[in-house]
Parts: structure tokens; C-alpha cells; sequence
């Protein structure tokens, strides 16, 4: 996919609908290679979603926390959009005259089907860093016109392209469940459909973008969760009645929010006793660094501060900003989602 989004011009990520159209015309000719390979993946939790395409916001953020990798196409019925033609040439012989051979192009108009090109396009935009690392990809439901040709006797257009089209998918999401239709991947069946129902607070009201960019940002993290995900939803008794399911459910989710809650406010513990440090030590010992192996970085920021008292302005936010070029620190499942919380908060 990167691909894809590196030829995006800006005036292209302007327009949503032309997005949308671009990633159907490019995905066309790989479309069957790539469902081939997700069939012969061996990994339990590259699944394939059907979705209402307003949910499709709502299936992403869940889904990509238990999912290897999530194929989410839009099977309702929609409107055709032309993509454009395929051609090819084919030689024809006629009865009468053997030796008569002629060429003849035959056509095919192809399109894919949606219910809103606006949308599926702002969503291209807004997924594009779980794109781009291979966590999510669109799969349109593409649909192909009857053949027309010309062989210099008769000229045949194309023929319109039908109302819709459809294939098989591991799930569909209705109403906010999932129903499992291949029953071919019981281990993705033991997290899907959990995670589309369970009470996760520190996504409500993330865009789909902000969640993108941190799950991106915060891959190491966000492995480590989506495994500790995967374990706790895999501890639920497939076998229980519905009322019993939804007990196990919010006990569950009431599980992870007591844990989420310790680890924030130990992080956020943490993150205070730093900066206090960082405000008592930094200046010191920066300094020195500073002027032992970048003099001149110390020389223009003791110039800057001439006639400004060091605080706020001045020599401060030179040494900060060099106190802060450290090696990113390594954190556990729970930073990724103490990131998101705070994005959802902001």
C-alpha cells in the first residue's frame, strides 16, 4: 500500500471520491493475487470483514487490537462507479476464409461497488499508517460489464455494468456483532466477536486517524497488548448461553479497566517524577555535555539568553530540547494504551 499512498498528489488527497477510485483502479490487477494469498496464509487471525460502511470507523479500531491482519470490504448493496476498461486482442478466423484472420479487441468495463465513495475514501485517508504497515487493507467488491468488441464488421460497445456483485468473507458485522459465516478460523471467531462488543473506554470518542497514528507509532507496544488481548478474550467460554456471555463479557472488561487504571496512574507517576529530575539535573549536566562535545551549541544559547533571564526563554528550551534527544524508552502493552487514552482526552 505504500505504493499507493506515496503517489497520492495533494490534489488527489483533496478530493476523497478521486482517492476511493484511484485505490479501486490500483488494486484491480493484484486484487486476486492478494485474496490468494490471504487463503494460504497460516496465521489464525488474518480475517476477512463484511461491514456496513458507517461501522467500518468502529470495526477498525476494535478489530486491528486482536487481528494479525484485517481484510474490510463494504457488502451492502451500493452504487456501481466505473473504474474504467480492460482490453485485449484476439485473433479471429472466419469459416468462409480459413486463411481470413483478423484481430479483434474486445472490451470490458469494470467498477466497484459502495455505498459511499466519500466516505470509503475519508477512511482510506484516515487508516493510511494501519495500511501502510499491512494491518488493514479495503477490499471493494469489484464488478465486471459484458464484453464488446469491433473486428473491423461490427463494433459492439460494452455492455453496462451490473447492479452488484459479491464474495465470500469470514464475517459479517450487523448491528454491531459479528456473525462467523466460513467457521474455518475458531480461534479469530474467539476474539471477533468480543472485541466488537466488550466496554473499551480509551477508544470512545478517538478518530479513526488519531488511532491509526498511534498504533503506528507505538508498534512494540501495541503488539505486546494486542497478544494480552487475545489471551484474555480467548479465556471466554465459547460455549456459554447469551445472558451468561455478556456477564463474562463486562467482567472481563471490568478486569481490564482495573488494570488499565493501576498502570496509567503508575505511568503517569512516572512521567512526573521525570520531568522533576529532568528540571533539577538537566541543566547542569547538559550543560557540561554541551560544552565539552558542542561548544558552540552552548555559546548560542548563553548569546540568546544575554538579556533574558534563563526560564521559560532563553537558555532553558536549548538545553531542553538537547536533554530531550534520548533514545525512545521502551515500554510495555500498556503504554500503547495510555497514549491512546491521552489522545482521546485531548
Amino acid at each position: 500500500m505504500n505504493e499507493f499512498y506515496d503517489s497520492l498528489s495533494e490534489q488527489e488527497r483533496a478530493s476523497v471520491q478521486d482517492v476511493a477510485l484511484k485505490y479501486g483502479r490500483m488494486l484491480n490487477p493484484c486484487y486476486e493475487l492478494l485474496l490468494s494469498a490471504k487463503t494460504a496464509s497460516t496465521s489464525p487471525y488474518y480475517v476477512g470483514l463484511s461491514s456496513d460502511m458507517g461501522s467500518f470507523t468502529h470495526v477498525t479500531k476494535r478489530v486491528v487490537l486482536v487481528a494479525d491482519t484485517m481484510l474490510l470490504s463494504d457488502h451492502s448493496v451500493g452504487t456501481v462507479h466505473a473504474l474504467g476498461e480492460h482490453e485485449r486482442s484476439v485473433p479471429v478466423m472466419f469459416p468462409d476464409n480459413p486463411r481470413d484472420f483478423r484481430s479483434e479487441r474486445q472490451t470490458w468495463r469494470y467498477g466497484m461497488v459502495t455505498q459511499d465513495l466519500v466516505e470509503l475514501g475519508q477512511w482510506l485517508l484516515d487508516a493510511e499508517p494501519l495500511l501502510r504497515s499491512g494491518l488493514v487493507w479495503y477490499g471493494p467488491v469489484f464488478t465486471v460489464g459484458k464484453s464488446g468488441g469491433t473486428n473491423g464488421l461490427r463494433i459492439e460497445p460494452a455492455g453496462p455494468l451490473p447492479s452488484f456483485s459479491d464474495r465470500s468473507i469470514d464475517f459479517v458485522v450487523e448491528h454491531g456483532r459479528a456473525v462467523d459465516l466460513a467457521r474455518t478460523k475458531p480461534l479469530a471467531s474467539r476474539v471477533v466477536r468480543p472485541i466488537l462488543e466488550i466496554d473499551l473506554p480509551f477508544i470512545n470518542g478517538l478518530s479513526l486517524s488519531d488511532f491509526a497514528q498511534v498504533t503506528s507509532e507505538e508498534f512494540d507496544s501495541y503488539s505486546q497488548y494486542r497478544d494480552f488481548m487475545r489471551s484474555r478474550l480467548l479465556e471466554l467460554d465459547d460455549a456459554l448461553e447469551a445472558v451468561d456471555s455478556q456477564v463474562a463479557l463486562e467482567r472481563v472488561a471490568l478486569s481490564l479497566r482495573d488494570e488499565l487504571n493501576a498502570a496509567t496512574a503508575e505511568m503517569s507517576s512516572a512521567a512526573r517524577s521525570r520531568a522533576l529530575n529532568r528540571s533539577g539535573a538537566v541543566l547542569g549536566t547538559t550543560s557540561a555535555v554541551l560544552a565539552a562535545v558542542r561548544p558552540e551549541a552552548l555559546q548560542g544559547a548563553l548569546a540568546a539568553s544575554a538579556t533574558i533571564a534563563a526560564g521559560a526563554t532563553g537558555l532553558w528550551p536549548t538545553i531542553q530540547a538537547f536533554a530531550d534527544l534520548k533514545p525512545k524508552r521502551t515500554h510495555g502493552k500498556w503504554h500503547y494504551v495510555w497514549v491512546l487514552q491521552k489522545k482521546s482526552a485531548g
